[in-house]
C-alpha cells in the first residue's frame, strides 16, 4: 500500500500512554484545553525519568526500562536563581508633574496635575502615562505649553573657563537650579531676601516658569549646605598624600574695638593651578603671639591639614612668638619639610608698604594739605556738588572723583595724589 502524500514513510506515528498523539491533541481541541498541554513560551524543559509513559522494547513490567518525557517547569525561580531580572524601565518624567490621589481607590488609582488639578486614571498595567502626557502637551491651560516635553533636551553653549565652553544638551533640573542659586547669593554677597522680591520673581517666571521659587529661610539653608558640602571637599584635598600648603595671616581691631584674625591657604590643585581659600575668619581675644598661635594650630587640627610649608605674616612682634609655638607643634607632628627652618616668611608687600611710607615723611606737610582739602569736600553732599559745579565749568572730562587715601596703604596715596592732580584748576575757582 503507498502511501498518501501526509504521510511520511517508514516512520511510525509516536504514542502517547498507547494512544495516538495525533487523537489526543484532536480531542483536547475540541475540548478547549490545548493550553494545558502545550508548553507556556517561557517555561523551560527538563528531562526526567518515567516509568509509565509509552513502551520500550525490552522493558517488562518488572523491570521496566527508563524513558526520558519533557516536562514544563515555570522559569520564575530560575530567573531569580540566575540573576537575569529584566531591569526596570526608568520613572517617566510625566510624574514631575503630577501626584497621585490618596482619595481614589487601590483598584482605580487616579493622578491628579499639579499644574490644573485635573484627574486621570493611572493604573500601571492598564493606563500607563500616555494620557497625562498628552494632558501637559495639548489640554493643561496653565502647563507652560512652550517649554515643550519635559523630558526633551535642549542643546546650549556653556562656558566652562575664560574664553572657553561647549556644546552640551540639558534638561531643567529643580535641584541643581536650587543649588546655583544659592551658589549665586554667596557669590554676589546677595541678601536673603532677595529672592523675595517682586523684580526677581517677575523674571524667574518669564525664564523658568517650572522652577518653584523658595523663601529666604530655605535660601539659608542651601547656602548652608553649600558650605558644608565644599567643605568636605576641600577637607578631601587637603587630606592626600603629598599634599602642602602654605599660610597667610593677618590681624587688625575694627573700629568697635574687636579683634579679628583671618587664615588663608594657598595650593597647587592636580591641574597644576594656584588655588586660594579662607578656612577661618573669627574674632581674636588679643594680638599676643600665643594665642595667635593657639587659634591657628586649631583651626588646623580642624580642617586636618598636617603638612604646612610656610606661614606668610608681617613684622609684629607677636608674630614672631607666634610662629614659634607652630614649629615648637609642627615638630612634634613630624611632617614638616627641613624640620620648619623656612616656615617663617616675612610679607613682602608688608615691608615695601613700611618702607614707602617711610619715605613720604619727607613731604608729610604737602600730603597732610592735599588730604585735609579732600576730606574737607568730602565732608557734605552740599560741598559735593558744589565741586561738581566747579568741574563743569572748567570743562574737566572725567568721571572719576577725588579719592581719600588710607594712611596705612601708600597706593592709596598715590591714587589720591592723581586725583588731585586731575582737578588742580578746580580747587582755584
Amino acid at each position: 500500500m503507498q502511501p498518501t502524500s501526509n504521510e511520511v514513510p517508514n516512520e511510525r506515528t509516536p504514542k502517547v500512554g498507547g494512544e495516538n498523539v495525533e487523537s489526543v491533541v484532536r480531542s483536547s481541541m475540541d475540548r478547549g484545553v490545548l493550553t494545558k498541554l502545550l508548553p507556556h513560551p517561557r517555561s523551560k524543559k527538563r528531562k526526567v525519568d518515567s516509568t509509565n509513559v509509552g513502551a520500550t522494547p525490552g522493558a517488562t513490567s518488572t523491570n521496566p526500562a527508563p524513558s526520558t518525557v519533557e516536562t514544563d517547569e515555570e522559569d520564575g525561580k530560575d530567573e531569580v536563581n540566575e540573576g537575569n531580572r529584566k531591569p526596570s524601565r526608568p520613572r517617566s518624567c510625566t510624574w514631575e508633574h503630577f501626584t497621585k490621589d490618596p482619595k481614589s481607590k487601590p483598584s482605580h488609582p487616579k493622578a491628579k496635575c499639579n499644574w490644573c488639578g485635573a484627574l486621570y486614571a493611572c493604573d500601571s498595567h492598564i493606563n500607563g502615562t500616555t494620557n497625562m502626557r498628552y494632558h501637559l502637551l495639548n489640554q493643561c491651560k496653565k502647563f507652560p505649553r512652550d517649554l515643550g516635553d519635559p523630558s526633551q533636551t535642549i542643546l546650549t553653549f556653556q562656558q566652562k573657563k575664560e574664553g572657553e565652553g561647549v556644546f552640551t544638551a540639558v534638561t531643567f533640573d529643580a535641584e541643581m537650579c536650587r543649588k546655583v542659586l544659592a551658589r549665586m547669593i554667596i557669590v554676589d554677597e546677595l541678601l536673603f531676601k532677595f529672592v523675595a522680591r517682586e523684580g526677581f520673581r517677575f523674571y524667574m517666571s518669564i525664564v523658568q516658569p517650572r522652577f518653584p521659587l523658595s523663601e529666604r529661610i530655605t535660601v539659608a539653608k542651601d547656602c548652608w549646605n553649600l558650605y558644608i558640602s565644599e567643605k568636605n571637599r576641600l577637607k578631601t584635598v587637603f587630606k592626600q598624600p603629598n599634599q602642602s600648603i602654605c599660610l597667610t595671616t593677618d590681624c587688625w581691631t575694627s573700629v568697635q574695638n574687636l579683634n579679628y584674625m583671618c587664615l588663608t591657604t594657598h595650593y597647587i590643585d592636580h591641574d597644576w593651578k594656584l588655588q586660594k581659600r579662607i578656612i577661618n575668619f573669627c574674632l581674636n581675644k588679643n594680638h599676643k603671639g600665643e594665642t595667635i598661635g593657639r587659634k591657628i594650630e586649631r583651626c588646623l587640627l580642624r580642617w586636618g591639614i598636617s603638612r604646612v610649608f610656610t606661614i606668610t605674616v608681617d613684622n609684629a612682634s607677636s608674630n614672631d612668638t607666634a610662629i614659634s609655638y607652630l614649629r615648637t607643634r609642627m615638630e612634634d607632628w613630624n611632617l614638616h619639610p627641613l624640620k620648619g627652618e623656612h616656615l617663617h616668611v616675612r610679607c613682602c608687600a608688608y615691608i615695601l608698604n613700611l618702607v614707602v611710607n617711610d619715605g613720604l615723611k619727607e613731604i608729610h606737610e604737602s600730603i597732610s594739605k592735599i588730604r585735609n582739602a579732600i576730606r574737607y569736600v568730602r565732608a557734605s553732599p552740599s560741598r559735593m556738588d558744589r565741586f561738581e559745579n566747579f568741574i563743569k565749568e572748567a570743562r574737566i572730562q572725567d568721571k572719576c572723583t577725588i579719592q581719600l587715601n588710607v594712611p596705612t596703604r601708600w597706593n592709596s596715596t598715590y591714587t589720591m595724589h592723581e586725583s588731585g592732580l586731575k582737578f588742580k584748576r578746580c580747587s582755584r575757582g
